[in-house]
């Protein structure tokens, strides 16, 4: 999510405001463009591909309902914008959508607009999401089509999890037997005995060694990478 410009900001302080939003959802063959003021838009002089130019179907601002972002350790959670009043969907239209081939992972984006009590817009585009689609449902009503997609942020998309654990660190640190010990202790059945590094018995310290001066634990090594 961007931040807004000056007169967008400025125009969220007005009694009445009509937010308008734009949706491009990158489906192979067939991109679908709409906004929510109910008549066709083609903007112009943005300097964004994905906005300059391009027709956006109009459809009712009644009919669209766009959940928050919301930011997380991770990153921004996934958002799912659902579109209704869309035209009927033919029969080719339709296998597009039920086949994910067609959307999954391709480009997504959502802004919106303010216009005044006058429908005048105020402002510029503020970019409110950018992603993959994850996500799509679709299905038929009195209105038209509706259209639930979700849509994840690329660094989401990108960042796969890598499963290790620290069970995984004997593998880039040899010797570190820590995680070993954490399972033995937590089993109650860690005797004190050491392998790997600092393995030898030989004098020094308590206990001939294998005692550190906290029972008969052996120091922890940490990967200091």
């Amino acid at each position: 999510m961007s931040l807004p410009d000056a007169a967008y900001s400025a125009a969220l302080d007005e009694p009445i405001i009509k937010p308008v939003w734009f949706a491009f959802l990158d489906f192979v063959g067939d991109p679908v463009r709409a906004n929510t003021s109910g008549h066709d838009v083609t903007p112009s002089g943005y300097g964004d591909p994905d906005i300059d130019g391009q027709t956006f179907v109009g459809i009712s601002g009644e009919l669209v309902s766009v959940s928050p972002v919301k930011i997380g350790p991770g990153g921004s959670e996934t958002v799912t914008a659902q579109l209704s009043g869309i035209p009927g969907l033919d029969d080719d239209e339709i296998a597009l959508l039920n086949d994910p081939a067609n959307w999954r992972s391709r480009d997504a984006r959502l802004w919106n607009i303010i216009r005044n009590a006058a429908n005048v817009q105020q402002g510029g585009f503020h970019s409110y999401y950018t992603g993959k689609m994850v996500g799509l449902s679709h299905s038929g009503s009195g209105e038209g089509q509706i259209l639930t997609v979700t849509i994840e942020s690329y660094l989401g998309v990108f960042s796969e999890p890598s499963n290790r654990t620290y069970l995984d660190q004997e593998r880039y640190d040899p010797g570190d037997e820590s995680a070993r010990a954490a399972i033995a202790i937590a089993n109650g059945n860690y005797t004190g005995a050491r392998t790997g590094y600092g393995a030898s018995g030989g004098g020094g310290g308590r206990g001939g060694g294998s005692d550190n001066g906290f029972g008969q634990f052996p120091y922890p090594r940490f990967n200091k990478h």
